[in-house]
C-alpha cells in the first residue's frame, strides 16, 4: 500500500525560494518529496534510470542535469556515486517533531545511520537544532534527541552533549577496562562491570561534557540498577534518561554508598567544584531556561 505525502502548497508554489526555477526544477522538486524512494528524514538512495522513468524522462539528458543544477542552487545535495539525495527543503513539507515521535524515532535514527559519513555530521547538526527546547507535551525533546543518537553511537562526535555542565577537571586516557582516568589526580570513573568497551566508548561520549563528580553519580545511579536487575531498556538507553533528568533537576541518586560520595571526599581542594551538584543542575536549568526564551 502507498504512503500519502504531503506538499504544503505555500512553502512549495508561493515560496520565494522557488522564484526563478524552471519547470523542471518544480517537477522534480515535487518527485523527490513524493518519490516512492523517500524516507522519514528526506535523505535517501535513489535509482536514477527508475526515478526518470517515473518522471516520463531521460535519465542522462534531463534527471541527472537538473539533480546537478539544484545541488547548485543549495535545494538538495545529490551524491552521484551513491546515488543519495538530501532534499534541502524537506522540512518545509514534514515536521522534524514527528520524525522522532513513537515508534517512528527508531526507524528515524535508523535512517540517520545511514547517511552518508560526509553529509551526517551537517545534517544531525540541522535536524536537532529544528527540534523545540521547550514544549508543553513533549519537554526539551532536542535535548532528548541528542542524547538518544549519542546513546545509539549515531551523532557525531564533534557534537557534544548538549548540557552545558561545568568541567573541573581534564579526562583522557581510556583504558577500556572499565575506568576513566582523569588527569591531573588518580581518581578513575568507574563503569558497571557489564557493559561492553563499545558501550563505555559511547558512555565516554554521552558523560563528556558532564562534571566528573555529576558523571561518577549517573554511573553509580546505572551501576545499582543494573546489578539489581531491574532496568526495563538498555543500559545506554537509561543512562540518556538520567543524564536528561539531571538536566531537568528530577535526578535524585538510589544507589548506596556512592562512589561519588567517597571522591568528593577524596579529591583535593583545588580539583573539587565550587558549587554542589545540585547548584550546578540548577545553573544548567537556568541556562536552558534561557535558551528557550
Amino acid at each position: 500500500m502507498g504512503r500519502q505525502r504531503t506538499i504544503d502548497d505555500s512553502a512549495f508554489w508561493r515560496s520565494p525560494k522557488m522564484a526563478g526555477r524552471t519547470q523542471e526544477d518544480r517537477a522534480t522538486l515535487s518527485y523527490l518529496l513524493t518519490s516512492p524512494f523517500s524516507n522519514i528524514i528526506g535523505v535517501y538512495q535513489i535509482v536514477p534510470r527508475i526515478a526518470a522513468s517515473e518522471m516520463g524522462w531521460d535519465t542522462d539528458s534531463q534527471l541527472i542535469p537538473v539533480l546537478r543544477r539544484l545541488s547548485d542552487s543549495n535545494f538538495v545535495r545529490f551524491d552521484e556515486d551513491s546515488s543519495y539525495v538530501w532534499i534541502h527543503i524537506w522540512w518545509d513539507h514534514n515536521s522534524p517533531t514527528m520524525a522522532v515521535a513513537g515508534t517512528l524515532r527508531q526507524r528515524t535514527f535508523e535512517q540517520i545511520s545511514a547517511i552518508p559519513p560526509h553529509w551526517r555530521h551537517e545534517f544531525v547538526d540541522d535536524f536537532v537544532a529544528r527540534l523545540p527546547v521547550a514544549n508543553k507535551k513533549v519537554g526539551n525533546l532536542r535535548a532528548a534527541v541528542q542524547s538518544e543518537l549519542s546513546a545509539h553511537c549515531i551523532l557525531p562526535d564533534r557534537v557534544s552533549i548538549p548540557y552545558p555542565y561545568p568541567t573541573h577537571t581534564e579526562r583522557a586516557n581510556t583504558n577500556h577496562n572499565n575506568t576513566f582516568t582523569v588527569n591531573t589526580t588518580t581518581n578513575q570513573l568507574r563503569f558497571p562491570e557489564s557493559l561492553t568497551s563499545e558501550q563505555v566508548s559511547a558512555v565516554e561520549k554521552m558523560l563528556a561534557s558532564v562534571d566528573f563528580l555529576l558523571a561518577q553519580q549517573l554511573l553509580d545511579e546505572l551501576s545499582f540498577r543494573v546489578e539489581s536487575g531491574s532496568l526495563t531498556r538498555g543500559p545506554l538507553q537509561y543512562l540518556a534518561g538520567l543524564i536528561q533528568a539531571a538536566a531537568d533537576r528530577k535526578f535524585t541518586p538510589t544507589a548506596n554508598a556512592t562512589r561519588a560520595s567517597r571522591l568528593r571526599a577524596e579529591l583535593p581542594t583545588s580539583h573539587l567544584p565550587n558549587a554542589s551538584v545540585e547548584e550546578e543542575i540548577a545553573r544548567v536549568r537556568q541556562i536552558t531556561r534561557g535558551i528557550a526564551r
